[in-house]
């Protein structure tokens, strides 16, 4: 059976268009679960979706071994959800937009996120 928890990604840019960090106020921190671990939570599944315009997000998670790199997202609002499997041992996630070019002012795109946990 699956568990599952919903919300939506804040306006305003994180990111400019180099990855750089513009300001934290703008960005998300999911503290989780930690997934896959013995007599626990199984999978752990995020997924980020878009509607009425294009996004891009900068996405890293962080485990036992510290913080991933960083990811940049493609969430097309015509096209599927994007989605992927964290690892063992994910215990927070950080979602930030990023601007697509240096003139970007779109930062209030409609963007959710989904987790969704499988029970061992």
């Amino acid at each position: 059976m699956s568990q599952f928890q919903v919300g939506e990604v804040p306006p305003g840019f994180s990111f400019n268009e180099h990855e750089v960090l513009i300001h934290y106020k703008n960005a998300l921190v999911l503290a989780v679960p930690q997934a896959n671990q013995v007599n626990a939570w199984g999978d752990l599944w995020l997924s980020l979706g878009s509607g009425w315009a294009d996004a891009q997000l900068v996405v890293n998670y962080h485990t036992d071994a510290g913080w991933s790199t960083v990811e940049t997202w493609e969430v097309n609002q015509g096209g599927p959800r994007v989605f992927k499997q964290l690892p063992a041992g994910t215990q927070k996630i950080a979602i930030g937009r990023r601007k697509k070019s240096a003139n970007d002012t779109e930062d209030d795109i409609p963007v959710s996120w989904l987790l969704e946990y499988f029970d061992r």
